[in-house]
């Protein structure tokens, strides 16, 4: 069994490759040029596949079979299809930084440039971390309900109807939600304890537990500590969602006497009607009761971080 690379062909690191050629000889010109980045990375027995984005599920399921290790190179959606495949098994995800945030590959210690990614992954250790359900549906990072999920559906709109740019149409959704600031009406029931209602405009569940450093956005000093981390807005008002907001990007959104932070290993959430949630920036339609849980290290993932990490820990 081999090790097997499968990369969107769509994905911005690899239309730079492309240098601009359509068609077959941009395809000629990427795979020589991942090809080139492999052998230098001391990565010269892994398999390379580049396929289009409607092609990219299968792909990795026939990867998947075929590969001792499978290293992907997309966006979160990509990525977390491949960690389905791999789950609960011995065989290692890599992690290839090709998408926007790359969180993830940043919380393994990836190098976000292609050659040093291809470099570190050929020679890392193997890990295990924590992935978390909400129902039946996985998500690596995090699963968030209200704000964060209306403005992914209001940016993916402006994309497709007037062909805004990812980051323009994301600022200028956040801008709408917040101003229309619409409150969800919830009730947490935490580890079987009884339900608890209350009035948010956002809450997210993560895997583990984010720093909140000034310049370390969603980044995790820890990705297998066996617990979920539900971070639930009290704010009822557009400027206070605004300065939590701000916070968040100062580092010092902790200190919110709005936020409530809830450390668990599973959650339920009720609501009336069926609510737009987001698992790992990808968006669906879901009804009541949402159950989140976690299921400790259950990913093999490639992981050049870690002997910092344990070394930081200890």
């Amino acid at each position: 069994m081999a090790r097997i690379l499968v990369v969107n062909s769509q994905s911005g690191a690899v239309r730079r490759l492309a240098g601009g050629w359509p068609g077959h000889r941009g395809r000629r010109t990427v795979e020589a040029g991942l090809r080139r980045v492999l052998d230098a990375a001391g990565a010269a027995d892994v398999q390379l596949r580049i396929v289009p984005p409607r092609r990219v599920e299968a792909a990795l399921r026939i990867a998947a079979e075929q590969a001792k290790e499978l290293w992907v190179g997309g966006g979160d959606g990509t990525v977390r299809t491949a960690a389905g495949l791999l789950l609960r098994s011995d065989r290692p995800l890599g992690v290839v930084p090709l998408g926007t945030m790359n969180l993830l590959a940043r919380d393994l210690g990836v190098p976000l440039d292609l050659e040093g990614a291809l470099r570190a992954l050929a020679t890392a250790p193997v890990g295990r971390i924590d992935v978390g359900w909400m129902n039946d549906r996985l998500f690596l990072n995090k699963s968030a309900l209200g704000l964060y999920p209306e403005m992914i559906i209001d940016r993916e709109r402006r994309r497709r109807l007037w062909g805004y740019g990812k980051w323009p149409a994301m600022l200028r959704a956040a801008w709408r939600a917040l101003r229309r600031h619409r409150l969800m009406e919830l009730a947490l029931e935490v580890e079987g304890a009884p339900p608890r209602h209350i009035l948010s405009p956002a809450l997210v569940v993560a895997t583990n537990e984010y720093e909140f450093r000034a310049g370390r956005l969603f980044r995790k000093p820890d990705l297998a500590s066996g617990a979920l981390t539900a971070y639930v807005s009290h704010e009822t008002r557009p400027l206070g969602s605004l300065s939590q907001l701000a916070r968040m990007f100062l580092g010092t959104l902790p200190n919110d006497p709005k936020l409530e932070v809830v450390r668990t290993r599973r959650l339920t959430i009720h609501f009336a009607h069926s609510r737009p949630v987001a698992n790992d920036g990808e968006v669906e339609f879901v009804r009541a009761p949402v159950v989140y849980a976690v299921e400790p290290q259950a990913l093999a993932v490639r992981w050049p971080g870690l002997v910092a990490d344990r070394e930081a820990a200890g």
